[in-house]
């Protein structure tokens, strides 16, 4: 079998590799976007599969794995996890895992753990049908003769997977600075977004040999490939920019998450949303449920028509454990901007009408609606993993602990709405929302939710962006 990839050209792996890729975990993800979201500013990343990305990963396992002269076992355990890094991942990767985490618990890497060691609940279990009616194919593999001489550990394979401290070799793949799959994820996106005008794909398989093992841990070659670690720095941090700077694409995103939320509400078509539904593909979980639902049909239908909410504000957070916050503490932050949002556009009687109907009641419908993005830019590259010390990140960029904040509201923010009175009669109502009005809204914020964190207006050239590539206020929104 050969295979081609857009980074790295044709691809050539153990047979035991080529055994795996029609397992059905695998076949899933090329139906699962490796965006969170159609992108409508970036078309081809929008397409681009994490079944792509995860070939693309176990490849560069691969070159890792014989640059450091693993044996075949490590190199073979170390390519499978790679190849399985994603199977956990739901439709709509984080957009869809940050609501199952909240009414959940779920967490992909304890799912993916349980999936690949079987040791889990009844709802996916060694034998979970995960696609198409059909289970995982890793063990059965695993447990062929040529496999079982070397004394494959699917257990071990979890633990690379996962990042778990007790295994060397997972900070190669999984760990809080650079990885395989970073490495991949930050070269195959910013490619495909059309960011790159360079060869990406012999970067990253450079990359792929500046791991060393020194005193039983994973370190960077830091005296070698220094220029090649800086770059994918300075690569993955314009690439989360150029996605910071698409507000309509933070729109779509927000409305997909608001989507999958409403599955939680009772309707007559008795959908529902729970945590079996991580097993979906996007086009299925689209089409068998947030068009389906009464609740969420409309937002869908919006998505799919490139019709994006209205951007009320992008603001910047930052603080301690600053996206955890954000996310379980969005139906605070919606019902504290949506008082303020209607105490600014409708009149004064209205806006004591529609304040008293503001309560945190399930299915209710508020005039803002609030969304986040981690700002993973300036990941450090920590100086421990650098063997004799060295350098961590550039000078003066410190490590954020920070994620960019969105509101917005079905409505025209700027122009004219409908509104329905109390008889039900249509009324035309003016909406104006200015750029003044933003202070007093964050200190509305920062009064009743954010009292420990930083609130700001978002700006790209002062929030931790390379200010020379990208000009100042760069979201244009007034």
């Amino acid at each position: 079998m050969k295979i081609y990839d857009r980074l790295y050209k044709k691809m050539v792996f153990p047979k035991i590799i080529y055994d795996l890729l029609d397992c059905p975990g695998l076949l899933r993800l090329k139906e699962v976007r490796m965006a969170n979201n159609p992108f409508v500013a970036f078309p081809s990343f929008s397409t681009t599969s994490r079944y792509e990305h995860s070939l693309g990963v176990c490849y560069l396992a691969g070159i890792c794995a014989d640059k450091l002269r693993l044996t075949e076992k490590d190199k073979l355990e170390l390519m499978i996890a790679a190849l399985y890094h994603d199977v956990g991942t739901p439709p709509f990767a984080h957009a869809m895992e940050e609501v199952l985490q909240v009414k959940f618990g779920f967490d992909h890497e304890v799912n993916l753990s349980n999936l690949i060691t079987g040791k889990t609940d009844s709802f996916d279990r060694e034998l979970a049908q995960i696609f198409c009616g059909s289970s995982l194919k890793l063990r059965s593999v695993c447990q062929q003769e040529s496999a079982v001489k070397l004394g494959i550990d699917v257990t071990r394979i979890a633990k690379i997977a996962i990042g778990s401290p007790e295994e060397v070799l997972s900070p190669i793949l999984n760990s809080k600075g650079m990885d395989l799959d970073n490495i991949d994820n930050v070269f195959r996106a910013s490619t495909a977004m059309g960011i790159l005008d360079i060869d990406g794909g012999e970067i990253a398989k450079t990359l792929a040999k500046a791991f060393v093992i020194s005193e039983d841990r994973v370190a960077y070659d830091w005296q070698q490939y220094a220029d090649q670690i800086l770059y994918w720095q300075k690569v993955r941090d314009l690439q989360y920019t150029a996605i910071f700077e698409s507000t309509e694409d933070f729109a779509y995103q927000t409305m997909i998450k608001e989507a999958i939320n409403k599955l939680s509400i009772q309707d007559k078509s008795k959908i529902r949303l729970h945590k079996d539904l991580w097993r979906l593909t996007d086009h299925v979980f689209t089409y068998e449920y947030l068009l389906k639902h009464s609740k969420s049909r409309d937002i869908m239908t919006r998505v799919m028509l490139c019709k994006p909410y209205s951007c009320i504000a992008i603001l910047y957070v930052s603080g301690k454990n600053t996206s955890k916050f954000i996310n379980t503490h969005l139906a605070q932050i919606e019902q504290a901007a949506s008082i303020y949002y209607d105490s600014v556009i409708y009149p004064k009687d209205e806006f004591e009408m529609s304040k008293s109907q503001l309560k945190p009641t399930s299915g209710q419908t508020l005039s803002i609606i609030a969304n986040f993005y981690p700002d993973k830019r300036k990941r450090e590259i920590d100086s421990t993993a650098i063997p004799g010390g060295g350098n961590s990140i550039p000078s003066g960029q410190e490590k954020l602990d920070a994620a960019l904040l969105g509101l917005f509201t079905p409505h025209a923010a700027n122009g004219y709405t409908t509104k329905l009175g109390d008889g039900g009669e249509r009324r035309r109502i003016k909406t104006v929302f200015r750029k003044g009005n933003l202070e007093q809204l964050i200190s509305s914020l920062q009064k009743d939710i954010f009292q420990d964190y930083y609130v700001s207006v978002y700006r790209g050239d002062v929030d931790g962006k390379f200010a020379e590539d990208l000009g100042a206020d760069q979201l244009g929104l007034f």
